[in-house]
């Protein structure tokens, strides 16, 4: 809501007064907020000033609260991306997906639920390392996934702040389906399903901290239409810019990128950060080590919205720190309230536009 000073004078000094607000805006209402960045719904007081408070927008995409579940947890759930699992179910409900490295060159995805709900999520399967800081800076929240190593859960138990929910652990809310994948990608569930078992497990996570910055303004970019990279030696992808939908459109080893009602996995924002790959020592039974993909430190990155290309740095100095994003300026990059998707590209690797 917009704030307006008034002027009272006193009949005595009206006439001075009058010039002196014709000169400093007395009577000139408070700056709105501008609409090249947004921020969490509240305000603050200075001596002098008042924070415009602008209406509350949901933490994980940026839109309008609306009917939506604003007091609940993140959801996030860890979703098998290999050929057998294709095609994926839910994956458009997400607020935000990640896309991280797997053993033998191939990537898993971490979809975010909490804006929307969706009544089929999968196939799911097993935690990585990583996860761990990812759900870290969602506030913790609920965490859905089937099996893992206990080398590869053990972060996640450790500083994830987030309740761990596990096919394996007989969590109810689980069930496989073989009329859509077979074992070991048929592993499936619900949102509702998930949030009902996370709150039976003791689950007390709030509202999930804003993962970016947003606003209408695409800031130095340039037009791109399409941008390709190769994330393993077993997986690469592509997002081709679609004008009429306003969204990008996903490809994955060189075909449409669909989901199993056939609609393509889309996205407002493409988020692509330069990460760096590191060993753990865990070997899955063919002999081939599964990376950690490194979230924590600095590297380059890359905004695709609005079919424009804006280039940056991310950073996040420590596991308690948010990861923050800003272009060659120094500004913060703005990304298209809607859901966002962030490929982790493993270093040296670099994204292909055109």
């Amino acid at each position: 809501m917009q704030m307006r000073r008034t002027c009272r004078p006193t009949a005595l000094l009206l006439a001075v007064l009058v010039t002196i607000a014709q000169l400093s805006g007395c009577s000139d209402a408070k700056r709105p907020q501008s609409a090249s960045a947004s921020s969490p719904a509240g305000g603050s007081s200075a001596a002098g000033a008042t924070t415009i408070v602008g209406p509350p927008v949901l933490p994980l995409t940026g839109l309008p609260v609306g009917d939506a579940p604003l007091g609940r947890p993140a959801l996030s759930v860890k979703i098998d991306n290999v050929v057998g699992a294709l095609p994926q179910s839910g994956l458009n409900n997400a607020d935000i997906v990640y896309e991280e490295l797997v053993e033998g060159g191939q990537t898993r995805l971490f979809a975010t639920f909490h804006s929307q709900d969706a009544g089929l999520v999968g196939p799911i399967r097993s935690a990585r390392p990583v996860d761990a800081d990812l759900l870290n800076q969602l506030g913790g929240g609920i965490f859905a996934y089937s099996g893992a190593a206990e080398a590869e859960i053990a972060p996640v138990e450790e500083h994830s702040g987030a309740t761990l929910l596990s096919y394996d652990a007989g969590v109810s809310a689980f069930r496989r389906d073989s009329r859509l994948h077979t074992a070991p990608h048929n592993v499936y569930s619900s949102t509702p399903e998930l949030y009902e078992a996370g709150a039976a497990a003791g689950d007390q996570s709030t509202t999930p901290p804003q993962q970016f910055q947003y606003g209408a303004d695409v800031g130095n970019g340039r037009p791109v239409q399409d941008v390709s990279m190769t994330m393993g030696l077993r997986s690469a992808n592509a997002w081709h810019w679609n004008a009429a939908s306003a969204q990008y459109e996903r490809a994955q080893n060189g075909e449409a990128d669909v989901l199993d009602d056939g609609a393509p996995i889309s996205a407002t924002n493409v988020v692509i950060m330069s990460v760096q790959i590191q060993g753990t020592g865990i070997f899955d039974t063919i002999g081939e080590e599964d990376p950690l993909v490194v979230v924590i430190g600095e590297g380059p990155c890359w905004l695709l919205r609005d079919g424009q290309l804006v280039e940056g740095r991310w950073s996040r100095p420590a596991t308690t720190s948010p990861t923050t994003f800003h272009d060659a300026q120094g500004h913060d990059l703005l990304l298209h309230p809607g859901r966002t998707w962030v490929e982790l590209l493993p270093a040296p690797e670099q994204p292909t536009f055109g």
